[in-house]
């Protein structure tokens, strides 16, 4: 019976501290081409808006690194690879690209276009 009381007192003792915040580390946001602005080296900054067509959101601006990954239609392609096919996708239809980013560092880990 004292154990049962222990163990309860110590329960609930630190099953308070057992709660956290929920914090989200990677974002990833779909949006269309033509609301993504690609710098020119892949250690610039990447900007785009977080919806699809045109709209009346902010811009939001995370760091590219040399960990950053870039798909091209399921194809993995380098930096230059991707520029070129970001920018052939722009003057034809309009496509649209999924962006992961660290929330915290505010770095890109991975941007997908697609058609």
């Amino acid at each position: 019976m004292n154990i049962r009381k222990v163990f309860l007192i110590l329960a609930l003792t630190f099953g308070g501290y057992a709660v956290a915040d929920i914090v989200t580390a990677i974002n990833a946001v779909e949006t269309v081409t033509s609301n993504i602005s690609v710098p020119t080296s892949p250690n610039g900054r990447l900007m785009f808006r977080p919806c699809g067509g045109e709209c009346e959101e902010k811009f939001i601006t995370v760091r590219l690194t040399p960990e950053t990954t870039y798909v091209v239609a399921g194809e993995a392609v380098d930096f230059l690879g991707f520029r070129q096919a970001f920018y052939n996708l722009r003057r034809g239809s309009d496509g649209y690209a999924l962006v992961s980013y660290d929330t915290k560092l505010e770095t890109a880990t991975n941007v997908r276009l697609g058609f």
